[in-house]
């Protein structure tokens, strides 16, 4: 039985021997490369750093030996398993490297942008078109001739970029009413967290609809007091800024010149300056749910006698040129017999939106006082709005860094069946330029109040093209609508108020 034992085991060890009889596997090439001659490495294959797995010590006996063969076998099959896996893990990871590349170089969109790999340098054009058509109706006093017709609101186009990765600019010019001008030109910095600095021309902080871009506002023009006093210490001009901006807490101020600075000359008079603040603070901000306030002031000194006279706007539509309301500061009054140019003006105001879903409302409060040369008297006056809309295809109002953010259709329009988003709205506006101790007649001050109330209705195809409609009905109480000019001595009178309706239109692209 022994040696029948012995003679089995010596044929079973010998039985493998064929299927055993194979060389150790030989390493992997070094290195591979798809483009030998271009210089580049982005596919080049990660060499081997494994070294091959030597040949097991003979031991004599038959079946040991080829047990260690075929474990030396495996453990060089494993090997070479193991770094295969590797390369084709770092292949893949070198086209998702060349398809980020890729993408980063150039994004399509409505604007395309352009980058650099590591986004050091990024470049993308900007630009507002807006056509507009307004028909008036007169229902009040007078005779003045309302222009009816058509009208190019705003033409703008510019670059956004970033260089250097902290440094960003915009440069942007407009087209208005036949006359171009630079609008924006700046320089920010954004290499501390939280904090934007900003050298050059540039909107000064004002204000929920003034910070907020035009293409972006809800109606076709802003609230007249927003307007009226935004013009004297606001808008757009050369200054400087620091921001801090969060996702719930905004603020920033700055210091700006006046905005005739680059027409002055050898007769005109020294630039006027400012301070500029706004502070915002949403402590509800979330998709489809917001709860917005803000403050923001301002203080201009330095006015010479004659560089500001009318304070007024127009009845929310820009067709036609009058103002609804207006009040001029400068002269001489009569009773004093001095000038009564402004020397400086102060500005505060509030504002507050809320978002339910689809609803939401918004509103602002403006004050302005304007202190005059001499013994004159200071000018006050006051303005608000408050709006509230509603989307019937349940899209909400966004906000970002304290400002209205862009409306997003659920379903951009298209022929098959796609409608974009629709948004109804209605707002009342008023701006209050009466002062008693400006000017009244036999202790009754004379009024200045304009008021108008708007109806609209906002179609959003996409995010990037929206049709606009308002009806506006307006009134303006000592109007210079009222046609010819108003005699002092019926000031207030029956036949002294303005009154009339707007229907407006506007196309608007934005990129």
């Amino acid at each position: 039985m022994r040696h029948f034992l012995l003679a089995g085991v010596a044929g079973l060890a010998l039985l493998p021997a064929p299927l055993l009889a194979q060389e150790t596997p030989t390493t992997i090439p070094d290195q591979v490369e798809a483009f030998p001659d271009s210089g580049q490495t982005i596919d080049t294959v990660i060499p081997a750093e494994e070294a091959p797995v030597p040949p097991p010590a003979i031991t004599g006996d038959a079946v040991l030996d080829r047990l260690n063969a075929l474990e030396a076998k495996i453990a060089a099959l494993e090997a070479r398993n193991k770094q295969l896996e590797e390369d084709a893990a770092a292949t893949q990871s070198r086209v998702q490297n060349v398809e980020v590349r890729a993408a980063r170089a150039v994004q399509a969109g409505p604007a395309p942008s352009f980058a650099d790999v590591g986004g050091n340098f990024t470049f993308k054009p900007r630009g507002t078109f807006q056509i507009d058509y307004a028909g008036y109706h007169r229902r009040g006093a007078g005779r003045y001739d309302y222009n009816s017709g058509t009208d190019i609101r705003r033409g703008r186009f510019g670059f956004d970029g970033t260089f250097y990765k902290h440094f960003k600019y915009r440069i942007e010019g407009e087209f208005v009413k036949g006359a171009t001008n630079l609008l924006d030109a700046y320089v920010q910095y954004t290499g501390v967290k939280n904090w934007v600095f900003t050298v050059g021309q540039q909107k000064a902080p004002y204000g929920l609809e003034a910070n907020t871009t035009d293409a972006l506002n809800s109606f076709l023009e802003r609230g007249m007091a927003n307007n009226a006093f935004g013009a004297i210490g606001a808008e757009r001009r050369v200054g400087v800024t620091a921001a801090w901006q969060s996702d719930k807490l905004n603020a920033t101020i700055g210091i700006f010149g006046s905005g005739e600075a680059v027409q002055r000359t050898e007769s005109t008079p020294d630039e006027s300056y400012g301070v500029n603040g706004r502070i915002t603070w949403d402590p509800i901000l979330d998709t489809g749910k917001l709860l917005h306030v803000g403050a923001s002031a301002y203080k201009v000194a330095g006015f010479a006698s004659h560089t500001l006279s009318g304070i007024g706007d127009r009845p929310n539509s820009r067709v036609d040129g009058g103002r609804l309301v207006s009040v001029n500061i400068t002269g001489t009054a009569p009773s004093l017999g001095v000038p009564t140019g402004a020397r400086n003006a102060t500005y505060w105001g509030l504002e507050s939106a809320a978002v339910f879903g689809p609803f939401s409302l918004q509103g602002e409060y403006n004050k302005l006082k304007v202190d005059r040369y001499g013994t004159a008297s200071t000018f006050n006056a006051d303005g608000y709005y408050v709006f509230g809309s509603w989307f019937l295809t349940g899209e909400s109002r966004v906000f970002k860094n304290g400002n209205a953010d862009r409306v997003k259709p659920f379903n951009d329009f298209a022929h098959d069946g796609g409608w974009g988003a629709i948004e109804l709205l209605a707002r009342y506006d008023v701006l209050d330029l009466t002062d008693a101790d400006f000017q009244s007649i036999g202790g009754r001050a004379v009024n200045r109040k304009g008021e108008t109330w708007t109806l609209g209705v906002n179609w959003y195809l996409n995010p990037n093209l929206k049709f606009v409609a308002n009806y506006i009905r307006f009134k303006g109480q000592n109007s210079p609508l009222v046609f010819p000019t108003i005699p002092a001595n019926q000031l207030n009178g029956p036949n002294t108020t303005a009154k009339g309706d707007v229907i407006g239109t506007r196309l608007q692209v934005d990129f």
